[in-house]
């Protein structure tokens, strides 16, 4: 029995890091709790009741943890009450007991997963992260990129821009019916697309050497060659006659196969043009072209079927501020003399006892009934219709009333005879 209370005593001694004694302290596992070397908790109460919170979870009793840790009862206790700490050796076994990290012991909470997951890296993650960001800042050390390069991917995606614009009107294109304004277009696009193609490689320094090579530049003139050569299979080959407007706002486009037909084309954007039109009559040679307004062009030209001189006046807009449709002659209605007093010409228009365009010229009078009349757009007519010699035109100062009826005071027409040779038009007011 007195051996008993003497062990209980010793136990005590072993635990109690308040009282001092003549012997060791043989507990290796709790932090001594002597005055002159406390060791401060900066966690305060949170790390005992973290303790005590996840032993209880665990369902173990602090008897339970002590055998599991090789410690005492009152350890454990003292642990829970914030009246010691572990020894920094057991903590990691601690940590296994309750499931939980040294870190969250310390702190006396228990991390989020995310921010676990953030910690849980490794020493050697880490290092191989270094490894691997270090290579590839050497990796992009060496790809050096100059302007040349960026110039030479321009040049090589403009030439396949090019290319695809090529396609895309061969097939496309001909669908819609879009052709080429100009027949020389697709022979500077294919020499264009070629040139394009060589010359971005030699900007771009690692295919520099691969474009220097004589296999390579034999290739290039191949291409180039062949790209001149099959135009004339891949588009049909006409005449062309494409005239500017004096301001530059309207581009007047004729194409003239070999049998003489003649096609008139609107342009559409800066390469293209649609058919709008086909000349009545075949044309034989030349085709004067003549601006009698900035988007009134006359076509006259002479056909073999009847040897006669012909003529089509392109239009390109009109004199109305709303979309409807108006006939010139309804609009000129009046009586209108030349500008120049000393022109001895006079145009009377639907004023006549008969209606129709009666013209004084010094030749003599002429008459023209309103069915011989023949009408482009809403801005000319050309009179007769079969055998014409006179074409008016509205001028840019017309403004047509609402409705259709007539010119607005102040503006002026142009009175101009068809023929192949040159004439002068007449503005008259």
């Amino acid at each position: 029995m007195q051996e008993r209370k003497n062990s209980e005593a010793g136990n005590e001694k072993e635990v109690d890091y308040g009282r001092k004694s003549g012997q060791d302290n043989t507990s290796e596992n709790v932090i001594e709790n002597r005055p002159e070397k406390r060791v401060k908790n900066k966690g305060g109460n949170k790390t005992g009741e973290f303790i005590a919170r996840k032993r209880k979870e665990r369902g173990m009793t602090q008897k339970e943890m002590a055998e599991l840790l090789g410690v005492t009862n009152k350890a454990v206790s003292k642990w829970e009450t914030s009246q010691g700490m572990p020894d920094i050796g057991i903590l990691p076994e601690l940590g296994k007991a309750l499931g939980v990290t040294v870190d969250e012991i310390l702190m006396g909470e228990q991390i989020e997963q995310e921010k676990r997951a953030e910690t849980a890296v490794s020493d050697e993650d880490k290092k191989l992260l270094e490894i691997v960001l270090e290579r590839a800042e050497r990796k992009a050390e060496t790809i050096r990129i100059t302007w040349k390069d960026v110039f030479g991917c321009l040049l090589i995606l403009s030439a396949v821009g090019l290319i695809i614009v090529q396609i895309w009107t061969l097939t496309q294109g001909r669908e819609l019916g879009l052709i080429y304004i100009r027949n020389v277009t697709p022979y500077v696009i294919n020499a264009a697309a070629v040139f394009l193609f060589g010359a971005g490689g030699m900007c771009i320094e690692k295919l520099r050497p691969i474009w220097k090579r004589k296999s390579v530049i034999a290739v290039t003139a191949i291409l180039l060659a062949a790209g001149i050569e099959v135009c004339p299979f891949c588009f049909l080959k006409q005449r062309e006659i494409v005239d500017l407007a004096p301001d530059f706002s309207n581009t007047m486009c004729l194409k003239i196969d070999e049998n003489g037909r003649a096609v008139f084309y609107r342009q559409r954007g800066l390469l293209f043009g649609a058919q709008s039109d086909v000349f009545p009559f075949t044309v034989k040679d030349d085709v004067k072209v003549q601006w009698l307004e900035n988007d009134v062009c006359a076509l006259t030209y002479e056909s073999p079927e009847d040897d006669q001189v012909h003529q089509f006046v392109a239009t390109y807009g009109d004199r109305n501020e709303a979309v409807s449709y108006y006939y010139v002659a309804n609009v000129a209605y009046g009586t209108w003399m030349p500008e120049d007093r000393g022109e001895n010409y006079k145009l009377e228009v639907g004023t006549g006892e008969n209606g129709g365009i009666d013209i004084e010229t010094p030749e003599g009078k002429e008459h023209y009934e309103p069915e011989e009349c023949l009408q482009y757009g809403t801005l000319a007519v050309v009179f007769p219709s079969d055998d014409p010699k006179w074409t008016l035109v509205l001028n840019k100062d017309c403004v047509v009333e609402a409705g259709g009826s007539r010119i607005e005071e102040g503006g002026t027409v142009t009175l101009c005879k068809v023929a192949m040779e040159k004439t002068a038009p007449i503005i008259m007011h």
